[in-house]
């Protein structure tokens, strides 16, 4: 969540329970990768028999590359249409020591062109100094049944892309984002599990967004939406929040850049909407977070003042039927002077209504909706 110069680059026992049955279990033990690469042309399949590249560099627009079981110790860059990358149970890419930061980086050789067409299924990334999978620009993409690990900064990160679908992901122990929808339109957000991280999922400067049924459990934040300034994209609006699951998220921040707007925000948060306009919050869950289940605030003053193309201020966003409650007992100061709620406001936008919550305590007065 830089603020400057980011580029393409439930209150009862059932509910813990439920809570425990979503977290991760434990990855398979990698094995070393086979030493070639086998093309079944007949059928657009090629199986990787030495580097996950080797065979990305041989694959044509709509062939499957598939990852047997084993350790893949490489950066892959994809720079064609239509490619699809199925890892097997135990394929793992580990970027430990690598010089190169991403596990698996999308994105056209020309920047004002674009990739159309990428799945990427399966596979275990881990230990990248940034990212576990990055697609820049890239339409028509789906990033499906993955496990990432411990990758530094975002475990999956699509910016400038769209028509979109993250969906069954496990992703734990980014110091920034576990997903992250950048500058993005036209993206599905759904069934994945965020643990262990500074933000679960992050929605920056996005249009037309649906974040459905996902898991954010022992973050710092479960989730945020919210516009940020010197970004192509200006705007954050049109995102749908249904049925999702936030529960003690409690991390403590560690982000201490004072450039990384991440920096400032209060640990303790189930959902944060910092900024965002006509977003609908509706039939979540958000239990035991220390300092607020559902929050609505603008974009600090001073960050807002970097741009004048950009609306700080949180505008038309319903937040209905939502399940909140236990939070805010023991809220961060980084949330003064602001009281620790379920439900939290900061006066700011025009619009803002809350109706149907199921909640114990609330800042201030919240508006009702019509």
């Amino acid at each position: 969540m830089k603020t400057i110069n980011r580029r393409d680059c439930l209150t009862s026992l059932t509910l813990i329970t439920f809570a425990g049955l979503i977290l991760f279990g434990n990855l398979h033990p990698a094995q070393s990768a086979s030493a070639g690469v086998a093309p079944n042309a007949s059928h657009g399949v090629i199986r990787a028999s030495t580097t996950i590249q080797a065979a990305v560099d041989v694959a044509q627009p709509g062939d499957t590359i598939v990852i047997p079981p084993g350790l893949y110790r490489e950066n892959v860059r994809v720079t064609k249409d239509h490619i699809t990358i199925r890892g097997s149970r135990g394929a793992v890419m580990d970027g430990a020591g690598l010089s190169g930061n991403s596990g698996i980086r999308v994105a056209p050789v020309a920047p004002a062109s674009r990739i159309n067409g990428f799945v990427l299924f399966g596979l275990t990334i881990q230990n990248y100094s940034k990212n576990g999978v990055l697609l820049s620009r890239v339409d028509n993409f789906q990033i499906s049944h993955g496990s990432y690990v411990d990758n530094d900064e975002y475990g999956i990160f699509p910016i400038l892309s769209s028509h979109g679908l993250i969906d069954f992901n496990h992703v734990s122990g980014s110091n920034d984002t576990g997903i992250y929808v950048g500058q993005s339109s036209e993206v599905v957000v759904e069934k994945n599990h965020t643990r262990d991280c500074t933000i679960g999922i992050d929605i920056e400067n996005s249009s037309h967004i649906l974040v459905r049924e996902n898991t954010a459990v022992e973050n710092s934040v479960g989730m945020t939406i919210h516009i940020l300034p010197s970004l192509e994209v200006t705007v954050t609006s049109d995102v749908q929040v249904i049925r999702n699951t936030w529960i003690s998220n409690n991390r403590p921040n560690p982000a201490t850049d004072p450039d990384d707007l991440i920096s400032r925000l209060p640990s303790g948060l189930g959902f944060l909407n910092l900024g965002g306009d006509d977003v609908t919050v509706k039939k979540n869950i958000a239990i035991y977070n220390k300092s607020a289940g559902i929050a609505v605030s603008q974009l600090p003053p001073d960050v807002a003042a970097l741009d004048a193309r950009i609306n700080p201020f949180p505008d038309n966003n319903h937040i209905v039927d939502n399940l909140v409650l236990q939070n805010g007992d023991d809220p961060d100061p980084k949330l003064s002077p602001f009281p620790g709620r379920d439900l939290l406001w900061d006066f700011s936008g025009t619009g803002n209504c809350w109706a149907g919550n199921v909640f114990k305590t609330s800042f201030p007065m919240l508006p009702a909706c019509p």
